[in-house]
């Protein structure tokens, strides 16, 4: 069964500790996937304090640029390995191809200018109750502000927005992970399909993953005892409606359900070729595609997009 497109033409080379893992008897099931931002990779010592933390597996994601230690980082590093992509991608397709690359059930999606020292194995424990997609934490700013890192979705009039707000309760849902950071349950991660890699926008491309997870009968909460550090504000939301808000919404805003399973109707043809900004032929080659996707998906469907703005009560 198809879910979203899952191949990429990203080509990547993997370097260091392939298939070592932490004895059986001290195994979390718990991997790191670290993203980098802010020009300069992880440095060797956060790398060594996540597998301090003891983290079964790490894979830190590195740019498409000479990284000359690599190789000695490597092999000072034994249960970290490192994904050098051969071009820029988005952060979605980088978690996609890391997600593929470990084997631990839970995954701890980061960055490399996140702090995670206050990570234990409570909190671990805690996190595996929630028993969802994935459990997000309460973000701090390094001088101890919170972030609002929860977003609610709401529809005012006929117009689509996304609500942030600040963690206050277990369990609180959010739409997507804020920044991309959490921890995820692999195999349902790998279900739901991950990240659109047809969905270039940031905004656009989190928002997609965290509706299907939601329209699928999937869950992303909040925990607030779960706690990380940024040093880096995520830069702004970029809601501009191009072809990939047009995508994200024919995939999911459009899309009708009834009884037990999902269909988009050939009515939405029009709208989407019209403000796909594709142009006529493309715009319907896309729009058969996503066509065949949801038919194909029909049954994965539980509910529809207004079920899910039901999740929250956002005053307009």
């Amino acid at each position: 069964m198809n879910t979203t497109p899952s191949t990429t033409d990203v080509p990547y080379t993997v370097v260091g500790a392939t298939g070592v893992l932490r004895p059986a008897a001290h195994r979390r099931g718990l991997a790191a996937v670290v993203l980098n931002r802010g020009g300069r990779p992880t440095r060797a010592e956060d790398l060594a304090r996540l597998e301090e933390i003891g983290f079964d597996e790490i894979v830190s994601v590195l740019d498409p640029q000479p990284h000359y230690d690599v190789e000695q980082l490597a092999s000072r590093l034994v249960r970290t390995r490192f994904l050098i992509l051969g071009h820029t991608s988005t952060e979605g397709i980088q978690v996609n191809m890391a997600m593929r690359e470990v084997s631990a059930p839970h995954v701890l999606v980061t960055w490399s200018d996140v702090d995670l020292s206050g990570f234990t194995d409570r909190i671990l424990e805690r996190i595996l109750q929630q028993n969802t997609l994935c459990v997000v934490p309460l973000v701090r700013t390094e001088r101890g502000a919170t972030v609002p890192s929860l977003t609610a979705r709401a529809f005012y009039g006929s117009g689509f927005r996304t609500v942030p707000s600040s963690p206050q309760t277990e369990g609180a849902v959010s739409l997507y992970p804020y920044a991309g950071i959490g921890v995820f349950d692999r195999e349902r991660f790998l279900g739901t399909g991950g990240y659109d890699p047809t969905i270039r926008n940031r905004y656009w491309q989190h928002l997609d993953f965290g509706f299907r997870a939601y329209l699928w009968g999937e869950r992303i909460t909040c925990l607030p005892v779960f706690r990380v550090t940024t040093a880096r504000a995520v830069p702004p939301d970029d809601t501009t409606q191009d072809a990939d808000y047009a995508r994200f919404h024919l995939k999911n805003l459009s899309i009708r359900f009834s009884r037990d399973s999902a269909r988009l109707p050939w009515r939405k043809c029009l709208p989407f070729v019209t403000h796909s900004g594709i142009g006529l032929a493309g715009g319907i080659k896309e729009f058969a595609r996503i066509c065949r996707w949801v038919k194909e998906n029909r049954y994965r469907f539980v509910q529809d997009a207004k079920r899910v703005t039901e999740l929250w009560e956002v005053d307009e």
